[in-house]
């Protein structure tokens, strides 16, 4: 098989709307192979006063992309797949933590609350069940997840910056899947 690379972008499109996107692509050689994405209204500033894509962008750590994927991977088995809130602490780093959701402010309380307690989180029930791929590079790893909000079939797309081996910032968007019937492919969403 030949040499398999992935890419992935943070990006934001202002056409006729604004909107936040993440961008993955698959390529073979020299050739885009394959394209994913997950795209969602801009909304914010949040509680912190971040936006959807203001932070950091050069991927720094590279020699630590491998165990960067590890804890991220970790992360998201624990906390948003399985529900172990109470792991929370063991992967954030509550002093410096920058949370770029809009509708959370950098503590861990709302993000808490939002993954246990609906009525906190404007009423919206947010489901993980599976992850489908982990994509590293230094201290940035994205994972894509699939789950429901509210019951509607869902993809998630998660930023993750690390540092010293704790989460330290986080970008994300959430879109929902289509049923099959309005698929314009056959290759589906993830």
């Amino acid at each position: 098989m030949d040499h398999v690379n992935y890419v992935f972008a943070h990006t934001e499109y202002d056409f006729d709307t604004s909107r936040i996107g993440f961008e993955i692509f698959r390529f073979e050689g020299d050739l885009t192979v394959e394209h994913w994405d997950n795209i969602q209204p801009r909304e914010g500033p949040n509680p912190s006063g971040r936006s959807m894509v203001d932070g950091p962008t050069e991927a720094t750590d590279l020699d630590q992309t491998e165990n960067n994927r590890e804890i991220v991977r970790s992360f998201v088995k624990d906390v948003f797949i399985n529900g172990q809130l109470d792991k929370l602490e063991r992967y954030i780093d509550q002093t410096c933590y920058c949370e770029h959701n809009p509708r959370f402010g950098d503590s861990l309380s709302p993000l808490r609350s939002a993954l246990s307690d609906p009525a906190s989180n404007e009423g919206i029930t947010i489901k993980y069940d599976r992850m489908h791929r982990i994509l590293a590079e230094g201290d940035f790893v994205l994972t894509v997840s699939e789950g429901s909000v509210n019951g509607v079939h869902s993809s998630f797309f998660d930023l993750f910056q690390v540092a010293h081996g704790k989460l330290v910032a986080h970008w994300d968007t959430t879109e929902a899947v289509p049923p099959r019937s309005e698929w314009k492919n056959h290759n589906g969403k993830f």
